[in-house]
């Protein structure tokens, strides 16, 4: 199987199920001053443009190449790169076979099911749209802050994200997203879970990621 499959697969599936959305293939995306190519996108074209991400789909032959957690660390790094709310690991060509996740804040991933996935996306609004609804929640937050106590907010405080850094295919250790070092290596860099990292590879010495996590 060819990830051109997987990839055809995908667009079909993002077309019946979201036909009010555009599907593209090869898209390129932006890290910084590099570019890189997502596999599939599901979005809302603005004026014969890209316009929005609303989804974007890491294809991959099944079985799988590379480790999993590599795979889902490249979609969650493009995910990242153009703050798209949905993603979707598709190993194969069946739906049912796919993992499916959501950004929820400062690089947060959730993993969620096929139906949460097609629901929020039925129901999703351009950036603008969430930011005008996320004032309201601050101010309604503000005025709840006069009438419950510190302690019951710090219960309902959601856990902070986890931390992200990268890695090349070949290195041993890991790095910060803007370490001088991971220049020579293009679109070579990966991004993995810090605590998954520490277990396989060694901290740079040149970006020092583990000091800027204990100043967290």
């Amino acid at each position: 199987m060819k990830e051109a499959i997987v990839e055809q697969a995908v667009t079909t599936y993002f077309n019946r199920q979201f036909p009010r959305f555009s599907t593209s293939q090869q898209c390129g995306v932006q890290f910084g001053i590099r570019n890189g190519i997502a596999d599939v996108v599901l979005h809302q074209p603005i004026r014969d443009q890209t316009g929005y991400f609303v989804a974007i789909a890491e294809c991959k032959t099944s079985p799988l190449p590379i480790p999993r957690a590599q795979a889902r660390a490249q979609l969650k790094g493009y995910m990242s790169a153009t703050n798209t709310q949905y993603g979707v690991l598709a190993v194969g060509e069946n739906p049912e076979d796919w993992e499916f996740c959501e950004n929820k804040y400062n690089n947060w991933f959730a993993q969620i099911d096929q139906e949460d996935f097609e629901r929020g996306i039925k129901k999703w609004k351009p950036v603008s749209a969430r930011i005008s609804h996320w004032w309201k929640r601050i101010a309604l937050f503000l005025g709840v802050l006069f009438i419950v106590s510190v302690s019951s907010l710090l219960l309902l405080w959601p856990d902070p994200p986890e931390p992200i850094v990268y890695i090349t295919e070949t290195g041993k250790k890991y790095h910060t997203y803007n370490c001088n070092f991971l220049e020579q290596y293009a679109d070579g860099k990966f991004a993995i879970y810090l605590d998954e990292a520490k277990k396989n590879y060694d901290p740079c010495r040149i970006c020092s990621p583990h000091r800027t996590e204990k100043s967290r």
